[in-house]
């Protein structure tokens, strides 16, 4: 016999357990944003690539100088990006800038505040110690050292640092294809008049752009009215080309839900069906063949969120090679009294306030209005009344 549900404990391993790597892609480090490196990267060169100046001034030999001061004569000027060698000789100076070649015969570099300029010469008034103001060829990194651990996220910095190592192209977990299915004959989209018995659509909206949010950019969104054979033409063609696909609403037990017929149908495996959790509790997660995953939420739009938040992005997170996929979770204190009377495990819409949390209003599963607000998810255990002051788990959705 089926069980009616499973905790959502039980929900998130699930999800953990399948939530693997799709496979590997090389991308070019400008799109690579927010992707996670599936190999272990060595530097192909060293770093500095070649002896360079930390500062503006004169490139000296500190070895030919005996006592001080001392007089030097200008021989010519180095600049940064310039490839031409000079050989600098014992009573000579080389005016140089901040990122050029050291040149040879140099051991120093003295800045240019620290001399006086005489027509062709510079006069060096106190001693200067050898390797001042250099930066050695490999001081950083050395040729072939490993640099980055597979595993690592690509952000802006990692982006960079791959930059000036040369590398153009970065092997990195792929993105998941993903689609949306948006279910119901009573959805409208925004801009077209309001129609009795009508409401418009909040569902792909919020999903298309929480997907975006994530890295997810190509995102096919389809709508079907409550008819079982169209669900399932926009369904085949739709699995063909996505490694996810959600459904929003339909996945009820009413007389016209037709998603969870159509997951029999369609012989997709379910993984879990009904999570012991307010808003959200008939949420669906299935596979299709290897590598197709199906999650069909609720059509509520609070409930789709929660959903999302709690169970779809991890599960991305985690097909693109993520190790944390889950939300970050922390204590609060309660900012007021909280009651859940449900027998579930509540996800209120929160806001935080230094440490503590409020829970906002208007918490029903069809109002949208506390997620605009929020910028947290307060797990309220099932039947339990909890009072101002106590600590409580905040799942933080968007950190201000």
């Amino acid at each position: 016999m089926e069980r009616n549900f499973i905790s959502f404990e039980e929900a998130r391993e699930l999800i953990k357990e399948y939530a693997k790597p799709l496979g590997e892609v090389l991308e070019d480090v400008e799109k690579s944003l927010g992707m996670v490196i599936s190999q272990d990267i060595f530097s192909p060169i060293d770093i500095p690539p070649f002896t360079n100046s930390a500062m503006d001034g004169y490139a000296i030999n500190t070895e030919t100088l005996k006592s001080y001061p001392v007089k030097l004569k200008i021989v010519g000027e180095v600049k940064a990006g310039d490839s031409k060698k000079i050989k600098l000789k014992e009573g000579q100076a080389i005016k140089i800038f901040t990122g050029a070649p050291v040149p040879e015969g140099a051991d120093a570099v003295v800045e240019k505040e620290l001399v006086k300029v005489e027509g062709e010469y510079i006069i060096v008034e106190k001693e200067i110690k050898k390797w001042r103001n250099l930066r050695f060829k490999g001081e950083e990194i050395k040729k072939g050292e490993k640099v980055i651990d597979k595993g690592t996220i690509i952000t802006p910095a990692v982006a960079g640092f791959l930059s000036t190592l040369g590398i153009k192209k970065v092997k990195v977990f792929k993105k998941p294809r993903v689609s949306v299915i948006v279910t119901g004959g009573e959805i409208l989209k925004p801009g077209q008049k309001l129609k009795f018995g009508k409401v418009y659509d909040s569902n792909s909206v919020s999903l298309k752009l929480a997907l975006k949010e994530n890295g997810i950019e190509d995102v096919a969104v389809r709508f079907s009215e409550d008819n079982l054979a169209k669900l399932r033409k926009i369904f085949k063609e739709e699995i063909k080309k996505s490694d996810i696909l959600i459904f929003s609403g339909g996945i009820s037990a009413g007389d016209y839900d037709y998603v969870r017929d159509l997951m029999e149908r369609e012989k997709v495996e379910k993984i879990f069906y009904k999570v012991k959790q307010k808003p959200g509790k008939p949420i669906f997660f299935g596979k299709k063949g290897k590598n197709k995953f199906i999650f069909a939420l609720p059509g509520n739009p609070a409930a789709v969120l929660v959903c999302f938040y709690e169970y779809v992005l991890p599960f991305i997170k985690g097909s693109m090679g993520y190790a944390n996929i889950f939300p970050k979770e922390e204590e609060k204190k309660l900012f007021e009294d909280v009651e859940n009377k449900s027998d579930r495990l509540n996800f209120m819409r929160g806001k935080i306030l230094g440490e503590d949390v409020m829970v906002l209003e208007k918490q029903d599963s069809y109002m949208l209005s506390s997620f605009a607000k929020c910028d947290c998810l307060v797990l309220v255990p099932p039947s339990q009344k909890l009072t101002k002051g106590e600590k409580v788990k905040v799942h933080i959705l968007w950190e201000n």
